[in-house]
């Protein structure tokens, strides 16, 4: 586990300095994401590098401001040849980022902003227009589409989170919350606490909290604490429930329980308002069949598509390198028009936990670079049609299933 209640002081690696954050974790604006970076031998030197690319200046100045003292050979779990590995990872890495940088590929662009919120705009409010229909296939159709929109909203608002909208931290901020919480139902800031201990570690047990589907699912043997609970009705048929009920059951636990719980503990009052908007649209405008139904379409393609990135692939259980995290916990779907579509250009899932604040339709421009990377320190590069994808997804549900039967 994290180390959240240590009597030690608390320091964190960075650029070949351990910095106390003792008295600076607790008002560390990304919230205790911070404390998973206090454990011996943890490197943060790409994880702030990477989140904190938008601005950087004022990290810089935050750090000058904590005491330091320079890393030795004891702070180092790592073998020599390990060390040596990660240090040159470090510097091919650090050579492409910068690479990326001169070259632009982390401006806005400001027409693909206003298509891609009027898009998913359009497609919400014109359902739900359809769901006051008195004609049932209307409301179906009507159902399906403000679904459709709201899920979509949700790759608008995962690149604001991302500070990848518009670059300007405040603006990417109001656009998320604003954008998923009428939209989609859900608060900006809670999913930016949650998702960022994704990415800081993806598929490690007990830091990425994508992990945590029990008891209603399970992707990885690991993540069952006990037999008892891998023989539950819920596991046993995962495979046919994940997409008839597993997506819809976590999208309004995120709706109903987590994000409303989370704007009352942090008082964000703005997240609670744009929620309490959504449910009155919805429950004004549209018959209570066509809010559940709609719900489920948001559900099963968002999370359906989340699925197909991480969950069937092995997870970490000890520290890696941020570079090995993305490449051997994260997986590509093929690109093409409409893909690149469909999964709001997080098909190229890799690139983009390697870069998160790179805009997501810019990442074809790094993949043949981001290849060469992982070729070159023998890192697999994981990429799957969609349909193979799907198909090994059901796979994993169902070893996973037999596992325990």
């Amino acid at each position: 586990m994290h180390p959240k209640t240590t009597t030690n002081p608390l320091e964190i690696f960075y650029d070949g300095y351990y910095y106390d954050i003792t008295e600076f974790s607790a008002k560390h604006p990304g919230g205790d994401i911070i404390l998973y970076y206090t454990e011996k031998g943890e490197d943060a030197t790409q994880a702030i590098q990477q989140f904190h690319n938008r601005f950087f200046p004022k990290v810089k100045l935050m750090l000058a401001n904590l005491k330091r003292r320079p890393a030795t050979e004891n702070d180092n779990l790592l073998t020599p040849e390990e060390a040596q590995r990660h240090r040159d990872i470090t510097h091919d890495f650090a050579e492409l980022f910068a690479w990326m940088k001169s070259q632009g590929m982390f401006e806005p662009s400001p027409w693909r902003i206003i298509w891609r919120i009027v898009e998913c705009s359009l497609m919400w409010t014109i359902g739900l227009y359809f769901c006051g229909s008195r004609t049932f296939i209307l409301q179906f159709f009507g159902a399906v589409l403000f679904g459709l929109g709201g899920a979509r909203a949700g790759w608008v608002m995962h690149e604001a989170g991302h500070h990848s909208l518009t670059g300007n931290h405040n603006a990417d901020r109001c656009i998320q919350s604003i954008i998923v919480g009428i939209l989609g139902g859900v608060g900006g800031g809670w999913w930016r606490r949650h998702h960022n201990k994704h990415h800081a570690m993806p598929q490690r047990i007990d830091y990425d909290l994508d992990l945590n589907t029990m008891p209603v699912l399970a992707n990885s043997i690991e993540v069952v604490k006990h037999p008892r609970q891998g023989s539950s009705f819920f596991i046993q048929n995962q495979k046919w429930l994940f997409l008839a009920l597993d997506c819809f059951l976590a999208t309004m636990a995120w709706r109903l329980y987590s994000s409303p719980r989370s704007a009352l503990k942090y008082h964000n009052y703005f997240d609670l308002l744009m929620m309490s908007i959504h449910w009155w649209i919805l429950l004004t405008f549209a018959p209570p069949w066509t809010i559940i139904f709609g719900v489920w379409v948001a559900g099963t393609y968002l999370f359906g598509n989340f699925a197909l990135s991480h969950s069937r692939l092995p997870v970490a259980r000890k520290q890696t390198h941020w570079v090995e995290y993305a490449f051997r916990h994260t997986a590509n779907i093929k690109s093409s028009l409409w893909m690149d579509w469909w999964t709001g250009y997080l098909n190229f899932e890799i690139v983009h936990h390697l870069f998160p604040t790179l805009p997501p339709f810019r990442s074809y421009l790094v993949r043949d670079k981001v290849i060469a990377l992982a070729a070159k320190y023998d890192l697999p590069y994981n990429e799957f049609s969609y349909m193979d994808a799907w198909a090994q997804n059901f796979r994993n549900l169902d070893k996973v299933a037999e596992h325990f039967k």
